[in-house]
């Protein structure tokens, strides 16, 4: 079995751990790799460049990360309240949240973010 690699960027109000069904709209960009290599290369450019622009962000894994502004809100009528829009980033390994285990690549990724 070939692996691949897809890191994504998403724009929801949830943040990008929730995989509520019908997440996949709120995808924004894709990237698709053959290389585990590469695709960590992309998902940290990514963190870099994500991190500069949302002065917040927060991980529950480090496979899937939110950044936002607080004052980027916007009203959504059917619940009748102001929701926070959430730039999600995500890296999956065979269409699965990928796994992360490389002390190397956790203090990158780490040292532009809050993780819990």
């Amino acid at each position: 079995m070939k692996v691949s690699w897809r890191v994504m960027t998403t724009k929801s109000d949830a943040e990008p751990w929730w995989f509520f069904e019908g997440w996949q709209k709120d995808i924004v960009h894709e990237w698709t790799y053959h290389s585990k290599d590469e695709a960590m290369k992309k998902y940290q450019a990514e963190v870099k460049r994500l991190s500069a622009l949302y002065p917040n962000s927060k991980a529950k894994r480090l496979n899937a990360i939110a950044f936002w502004n607080p004052e980027e809100i916007f009203f959504c009528e059917a619940c009748d309240d102001d929701l926070q829009v959430y730039h999600g980033l995500i890296i999956f390994e065979n269409d699965r949240p990928m796994e992360m285990d490389d002390e190397l690549d956790l203090k990158k990724i780490g040292a532009h973010i809050d993780c819990d």
